[in-house]
């Protein structure tokens, strides 16, 4: 499974794509001990594709993700 981690000024936010079709991107979100599975709508831009994530609307890039 791919996995991404993101700091967010505070702690540390794992992503793991569970399903990606060429509209969206489901997601498995660990935030806190927290873990939801989302759907997020894929946009594109010159670094390749990502989805937004948070109130600040970060780009996390799919690209960016690791297979573990």
């Amino acid at each position: 499974m791919a996995e991404y981690q993101h700091f967010d000024g505070e702690t540390y936010i794992t992503f793991n794509i569970v399903f990606a079709t060429d509209n969206e991107v489901q997601i498995a979100v660990t935030n806190r001990g927290k873990i939801s599975v989302l759907t997020y709508d894929l946009y594109e831009d010159e670094n390749g594709e990502y989805f937004e994530y948070g109130c600040n609307y970060d780009r996390i890039y799919i690209e960016d993700f690791e297979v573990m």
